[in-house]
């Protein structure tokens, strides 16, 4: 129970810094705001529930990564009741998730049942994608910089749930879209979000990535049993005698 606790430490701190936008998005512009609040909660959840499920190596990265970008919140921030809460949490959180009852629940080596790292990098770009481009959309068009950074996570969601259309999301209709409106999102923005769309559209293009959506299918095979060695009850049921003749 106290390593689930200290694993949800990240989404408690996710959800404190969402609010603190919600009060204040000051200095973000409402939809970079968005973007933020819409990244660290699907980072800090995502990493919480691979912790605690399969205690994935990525999970425990991933929830890292949350932290880190709530440092970044903390420092572009000014200091007021809502920052010390959530500078306490996001403190709270990075103990717990370097801390032996923690990491002693992280896998050590890959699943082998599992799949394998390329397949997860390109749901995990998608996943960070909203709190990239809400850190420097601040002078993006807001229309554009919503649309790339809120489909990203439902890319994300299309291909790890297996979804009709998953696959196609990650390969070509994400990354051709963000590259299209990085033109109007400005330099910086447009800069990030079309190496996100590069970075995405190259690595799901990986061979894993596609027999991790779509598993191979081998053709079964049959082998022929000498009636001798069938067992009495199924001969009967098929109604085969003991020289394979049918009765």
């Amino acid at each position: 129970m106290r390593s689930i606790l200290l694993t949800a430490t990240p989404l408690l701190a996710a959800l404190v810094w969402t609010i603190a936008l919600v009060v204040r998005s000051e200095p973000f512009a409402p939809a970079s705001a968005l973007l933020l609040g819409v990244g660290l909660l699907a980072t800090a959840t995502v990493a919480t529930v691979g912790m605690i499920v399969v205690g994935g190596r990525w999970a425990h990265r991933l929830g890292l990564a949350s932290l880190a970008m709530s440092v970044a919140l903390a420092i572009a921030r000014d200091i007021d009741l809502v920052w010390v809460v959530g500078t306490v949490a996001t403190v709270i959180a990075l103990m717990g998730l370097l801390s032996p009852a923690v990491t002693s629940t992280i896998r050590k080596l890959p699943s082998a049942s599992g799949p394998p790292p390329p397949a997860i990098t390109p749901p995990i770009l998608l996943l960070i994608t909203p709190a990239l481009l809400g850190f420097v959309g601040n002078d993006a068009t807001p229309w554009a910089l919503l649309l790339v950074g809120l489909s990203a996570p439902n890319a994300a969601f299309l291909y790890s749930r297996v979804i009709p259309g998953g696959l196609l999301a990650i390969r070509l209709i994400w990354p051709v879209m963000t590259l299209a409106l990085s033109l109007v999102l400005g330099w910086i923005a447009g800069a990030v979000a079309a190496a996100l769309a590069i970075a995405v559209g190259l690595t799901a293009w990986d061979s894993s990535v596609k027999a991790s959506f779509h598993p191979p299918r081998e053709a079964g095979t049959t082998l022929r049993i000498p009636t001798e060695l069938t067992p009495r009850e199924v001969l009967d049921a098929a109604q085969i005698d003991e020289k394979g003749h049918r009765r």
